[in-house]
């Protein structure tokens, strides 16, 4: 009896030693997800712990800085130096830690007590400690479902990585296009100016009338107030990037690299666009994994409906001068609680990801001809403009001016064709920075994951 009891013994302590060596260390974890993210076209992430490589990230992202920035560049800065992008990161130590506990067992708990007679006699010590005994069966059931569980995360943090990585494009092409904007206006403002002091000028000399000065006058102070709007939207545009980027202080002080690219001449092949989308895509891969995960939390709560915990140990027992010693067994009685209503539970949380799996199958295909969409029609109404519009407003002025000058029209004709010119220029920003966000789109739902507007990270979705 002795020995089969060292044997036991020596069995869970081996059990305890093994299981209590797992590393907590989520260094691994995130190797996988750069080496995903590096699938999927992100070469360059950094997780601030403590590392030599920290202050060296930290000195690339000055440099970056230092130069005119670019799209690739704000990316780089972001997927560095964001600090709520630090914190998706630092998910991956929360979900590697939650593995190792769930390989442990509960620690033995002990107990004691003293009684006092009352009238005479002797007092009676008690001792006991009990050990969870059926943890050792259900380890490995809930070592799958933390193991899925890390794998969701792993999934969870790529997926957000893509996501700043879209925020931030987005982002830059807006700064770009009200960089753009701000340009214009300011030389229309520069323009409209001139034109006032010289009709200034002309009325002092009595070659315009007092409706043609006011006139002029009323176009220059009009594009004074939309030169200050320009500016909010481009101050704004700049805020928000340094909100993704992470940067404040003196790092805000950042200059932007050019306009809004012109459209290439050579159009991006979406004619398969919903299945290349259905085969990459990170979202499904959540999501089966959900199912996974939900499955798993199934059959663990099926083995513990009934007896979901087993104590054995030891008590003894001190009384008139000798000690008694004997085992002891707790297991509850399943009277009132047969883990039905855990694996209803359960059974119902898998179908909930089995049927959200289904719905976003089916959305992930309809944002990707919406998305197709989008970029043929910015392509479309981009080189509309510059190809017939700018032209045709551009000779309109031209000839009004002409007109103008022969006193063949009024000045308010002139005003209006100005007018149009400049409109049509704003459209024609607004239509590129269209284009290259939709593009931004595209290259994001090619890399897996949907645009950031359609779907949000959320960890407490799949907390357990």
């Amino acid at each position: 009896m002795k020995e089969s009891t060292l044997r036991v013994s020596l069995l869970v302590s081996l059990f305890v030693i093994i299981a209590g060596c797992a590393s907590t260390s989520p260094q691994a974890a995130f190797e996988e997800v750069e080496a995903g993210l590096e699938e999927r076209g992100i070469e360059k992430v950094h997780w601030y712990t403590g590392s030599e490589e920290d202050e060296e990230s930290k000195e690339k992202i000055g440099q970056l800085l230092d130069d005119e920035l670019t799209v690739d560049t704000a990316v780089q800065i972001t997927l560095m130096n964001n600090s709520r992008l630090q914190a998706v990161y630092s998910q991956l130590g929360v979900a590697q830690a939650d593995l190792v506990q769930a390989g442990l067992l509960s620690n033995p708990v002990s107990s004691g007590s003293i009684l006092f007679p009352m009238s005479s006699g002797n007092r009676e010590f008690e001792l006991g400690i009990t050990q969870g005994f059926l943890e050792i069966f259900y380890i490995p059931l809930r070592k799958r479902v933390a193991g899925s569980l890390l794998d969701e995360t792993k999934m969870v943090v790529t997926a957000s990585v893509l996501d700043y990585e879209y925020r931030t494009r987005t982002a830059f092409y807006k700064t770009q296009a009200s960089s753009q904007r701000l340009e214009m206006f300011e030389q229309i403002t520069l323009a409209t100016e001139l034109g006032y002091d010289l009709a200034q000028r002309l009325h002092e000399a009595g070659n315009i009338t007092e409706l043609e000065l006011h006139e002029h006058r009323d176009m220059y102070e009009q594009a004074r107030v939309e030169l200050r709007l320009a500016e909010g939207d481009y101050f704004r545009s700049r805020e928000e990037l340094n909100r993704i980027m992470g940067v404040f202080g003196e790092n805000a002080g950042w200059s932007i690299k050019g306009r809004l690219p012109q459209i290439p001449d050579d159009e991006i092949d979406l004619a398969n666009i919903e299945a290349q989308v259905i085969e990459t895509s990170l979202d499904l891969e959540i999501a089966r994994q959900r199912i996974m995960t939900a499955g798993k939390m199934l059959g663990i709560r099926e083995n513990m409906a009934l007896v979901p915990f087993l104590s054995a140990g030891a008590e003894a027992e001190y009384e008139a001068g000798d000690w008694r010693v004997g085992p002891t067994l707790s297991l509850p009685i399943p009277f009132f609680d047969q883990g039905r209503a855990r694996i209803a539970r359960s059974h119902s949380e898998l179908r909930i990801q089995q049927e959200n799996y289904n719905a976003l199958a089916v959305e992930i295909r309809s944002i990707a001809r919406v998305a197709r969409e989008n970029i043929e029609a910015a392509r479309q109404i981009s080189k509309h403009y510059e190809n017939v519009i700018l032209p045709i407003r551009e000779r309109i002025t031209g000839e009004a001016q002409l007109q103008y000058n022969a006193m063949q029209i009024g000045l308010f004709e002139l005003l209006r064709a100005r007018e149009r010119q400049i409109e049509a220029g704003e459209r024609y920003i607004h239509s590129l920075q269209n284009y290259w966000i939709s593009t931004v789109a595209i290259e994001q739902l090619l890399k897996g994951r949907t645009p950031y507007q359609f779907t949000e990270t959320d960890f407490s979705s799949w907390e357990r």
